[in-house]
């Protein structure tokens, strides 16, 4: 019986100002920007389950949901795992039933060790998120807020 290689790469996902992701720190050259953006979503759900008629209102913002738009989305997804795969990556991403995640212990980000280590990792977000998608303003807004009650907690410890 042969397992497959196991290979130990360092995947760094990079939310705050452009979306990228970086394998060993060379980036990862999508050929598909809807790909790319599918992947950014994924993240930004912080490994919570994306449908694919919510991917599909997301992407695809202005057309209805469609056996078109159906049609494209499953096209990027495979487009996505084809890339994740090529890079020896594809463990960081879950499919099942139609529905897919990133799996967010697989990966470093700038995101999620903002959101679970705080101060310590701060200094990293500088007010702008996803700055590739629109859509990435409602994150936006709550790493803002968050972002002040931190500044407020730290003036009243230094008094």
């Amino acid at each position: 019986m042969q397992f497959p290689e196991v290979r130990n790469v360092h995947i760094f996902i990079r939310t705050f100002g452009y979306f990228d992701v970086f394998v060993d720190g060379v980036p990862i050259l999508f050929r598909s920007e809807k790909a790319k953006e599918l992947l950014a979503l994924l993240v930004d759900r912080r490994g919570g389950y994306v449908s694919s008629a919510e991917a599909i209102s997301i992407l695809w913002e202005n057309e209805p949901l469609s056996d078109q738009t159906r049609s494209r989305y499953r096209k990027v997804a495979m487009r996505l795992k084809d890339t994740l795969e090529q890079f020896g990556v594809s463990e960081i991403m879950e499919s099942t039933q139609g529905k897919r995640r990133i799996i967010a212990d697989n990966v470093e980000c700038d995101l999620f060790d903002y959101l679970i280590h705080g101060e310590s990792a701060s200094s990293r977000f500088l007010g702008s998120y996803l700055r590739n998608y629109s859509w990435g303003e409602i994150t936006l807004s709550e790493l803002m807020y968050l972002h002040e009650k931190r500044d407020e907690v730290d003036l009243l410890r230094s008094i």
